[in-house]
C-alpha cells in the first residue's frame, strides 16, 4: 500500500510517498481505510527525534499522528464498531492508505461531518477533554484562559470549554487574525500578546480574582504570567511547549494561591486510561464541536503542509487528503 514515508538522514529529514506492507489486524483491532489526516505540531518534531526515538538513519517510517476514514475489517473480540462505520482516531503512522487501530481508541465521525473534519478534530478533542478534566476538572461557571488560542488545538480548547459550561473564557493570541472565529467559538475576550505580559489584563477581565483554569499551549516565558493571572486554587494545565520546554515561576505566588500544575500527554497513559478518555469524547455532543479547517491539501503536498511555516498563519487545522 501507499504511505507518506519519513526519510531521516544526516542533513535532516524528507517526506515522500512510498510503498509499505499492509498492517495486520489483531484481536481487538479494526482496519481503517484512511481518507484524511491532520497536521499536528508534533509532526514537525517527530522526524528530528522528538516524541520518541526514530529509526536509524536510512530506515524510513510512516508519518502522521491521526486518521479518519471507513472501517473495512474488524478483528476478533471487537464490539461496538462495524465494517462501514466512519471513525476518527489518534493513531501513529496515519498517513497511509490503511491503518490498524485498537477499536477502543476510535470515535464515530458524526454523520454531518466530512472525513476531513474528523481528522481535524480528534487530537484536539482528546487533548481538550484531558486538559479541562485534569486537576479536579472544569466546574460550571469557572473562568478559563487559553494560550496559543489561534492554533487548531487552541480553537478547540475554547470551543470545548464553552461546551462544558465555562464562565468567562479569555483567549490569548499573538494577533487579531482569528478574533472573529474565537468569539464565534465561545471566547468572551481575546487578548493580543506576542509574548509575556498579559497577566494584568487577565486579572482585569476577571475582576481581579484571576482565571480558575489555564490551558497552556505555549509554555516557556508565558508560564510566569499564567501563575500571576491564576485565581486562588487555580489549575494550570500545560498542553504544548511551542515557546520552550523550560519555564520559571514565582513559587511564593504558586504556594500562596494553592495552585495545581498538571501536564497532558498520551505517551505515558495506560490502555485503560486512553480507553476512558476516548469514552469521554464519545459522550460529547459532537454536533456542536465542529472543528475549524484552514485548508485541505493532497497528500502529495505533505512535506510542505507539515513544514515549519505551514501552520504559523493558519486559523484552524491543515488537513491532508489521502489518495
Amino acid at each position: 500500500m501507499k504511505a507518506v514515508l519519513i526519510h531521516r538522514h544526516t542533513g535532516g529529514a524528507t517526506l515522500a510517498l512510498g510503498d509499505v506492507p499492509e498492517p495486520e489486524v489483531r484481536h481487538g483491532q479494526v482496519r481503517i481505510s484512511v481518507r484524511a489526516v491532520s497536521v499536528n505540531y508534533a509532526d514537525r518534531v517527530v522526524p528530528q527525534g522528538g516524541y520518541g526515538t526514530p529509526p536509524a538513519d536510512g530506515v524510513p517510517w510512516v508519518a502522521g499522528l491521526d486518521a479518519a476514514g471507513e472501517v473495512t475489517e474488524v478483528g476478533a473480540g471487537v464490539t461496538g464498531v462495524r465494517v462501514g462505520d466512519r471513525v476518527m482516531a489518534m493513531v501513529p503512522a496515519g498517513l497511509a492508505e490503511q491503518v490498524v487501530a485498537d477499536a477502543r481508541f476510535t470515535v464515530p465521525v458524526p454523520p454531518a461531518w466530512s472525513d476531513e473534519e474528523g481528522a481535524a478534530a480528534i487530537v484536539g478533542l482528546l487533548t481538550g477533554c484531558s486538559a479541562l478534566n485534569a486537576a479536579d476538572g472544569l466546574r460550571a461557571g469557572e473562568s478559563v484562559v487559553v494560550t496559543g488560542a489561534t492554533s487548531g488545538m487552541g480553537l478547540q480548547a475554547v470551543q470545548l470549554a464553552r461546551h462544558l459550561g465555562a464562565g468567562r473564557i479569555i483567549a490569548v493570541a499573538r494577533s487579531d487574525r482569528a478574533d472573529g472565529v474565537l468569539h464565534r467559538l465561545g471566547a468572551d475576550l481575546v487578548l493580543h500578546s506576542a509574548g509575556p505580559g498579559f497577566a494584568d489584563r487577565v486579572l482585569d477581565a476577571t475582576g481581579g480574582t484571576g482565571a480558575d483554569v489555564a490551558v497552556d499551549h505555549v509554555g516557556g516565558d508565558y508560564f510566569p504570567d499564567l501563575v500571576a493571572a491564576a485565581a486562588v486554587n487555580g489549575r494550570i494545565v500545560n498542553v504544548g511547549r511551542a515557546a520552550g520546554a523550560e519555564a520559571t515561576a514565582d513559587l511564593e505566588a504558586f504556594s500562596l494561591k494553592q495552585l495545581t500544575l498538571r501536564g497532558v500527554t498520551f505517551r505515558t497513559r495506560s490502555p485503560a486510561e486512553l480507553a476512558a478518555l476516548y469514552q469521554q469524547v464519545r459522550n460529547l455532543d459532537l454536533t456542536t464541536l465542529r472543528p475549524v479547517i484552514a485548508r485541505v491539501v493532497p497528500w502529495q503536498q505533505t512535506e510542505e503542509a507539515q513544514g515549519p511555516g505551514s501552520t504559523g498563519t493558519a486559523v484552524g487545522k491543515v488537513v491532508i487528503r489521502v489518495a
